[in-house]
């Protein structure tokens, strides 16, 4: 993504079958950026994690999930203090919150959230992810600089890493060996069913 608003139109723009799908949804002239985010919002919305074996486990399965995963499940819920940001059907509270996330790549400073609100508060704050189906979407975190759930997990336990206007809600854990592994055993279970994405074929 990132890529050059007038290089995607362009390149949107020459083939038919694209110019001929969004008149069909938005009318006449209509691929345009704002449109193209709302049918990337659109698609987002219908891939959808569900029958996971922590939902088979809260549906009245207690076999769905080892006993790790239900010690990571309380360690989540509890002295991890992850479901203060992580909560509701998706494990997310929508919000915007700097965690002390490292600079990575050619930023020296990521402001996040300040870039479109101007507000101290929210400088370095990203939005809070869902977690559903974690597994499949690594390397972790807004720039990609955590490699592994193992990685993250440790970077929950150190506190972060950048201190700077650092969320309250971020502090050191105290996790031990295993029960580190046990948080990592439970994010698994949030995976679901295999989610099946049909790609159009085009020139």
């Amino acid at each position: 993504m990132n890529q050059d608003y007038n290089d995607l139109l362009k390149e949107l723009k020459a083939l038919p079958v694209y110019v001929k799908r969004f008149t069909s949804v938005f009318g006449e002239n209509s691929l345009t950026i704002d449109n193209i985010a709302k049918a990337i919002a659109t698609f987002e919305r219908s891939v959808v994690s569900k029958n996971s074996p922590y939902d088979k486990y809260w549906a009245g399965n207690k076999s769905a999930m080892s006993s790790s995963a239900v010690n990571g499940m309380n360690l989540f819920f509890g002295k991890a203090k992850c479901s203060i940001c992580h909560n509701g059907p998706v494990f997310t509270d929508s919000g915007f919150h700097n965690i002390g996330v490292k600079a990575a790549g050619p930023l020296k400073v990521d402001l996040g959230r300040y870039n479109e609100t101007k507000v101290d508060f929210d400088k370095g704050a990203f939005k809070t992810p869902g977690l559903r189906s974690i597994t499949q979407s690594a390397p972790y975190m807004h720039n990609g600089t955590e490699a592994t759930l193992e990685d993250v997990i440790a970077f929950y336990d150190r506190g972060g890493d950048v201190k700077e206007n650092l969320s309250p809600l971020i502090t050191p854990l105290g996790l031990s060996a295993q029960e580190k592994k046990d948080l990592v055993e439970f994010l698994k279970t949030l995976d679901g069913e295999p989610i099946k994405v049909t790609f159009p074929n085009l020139p």
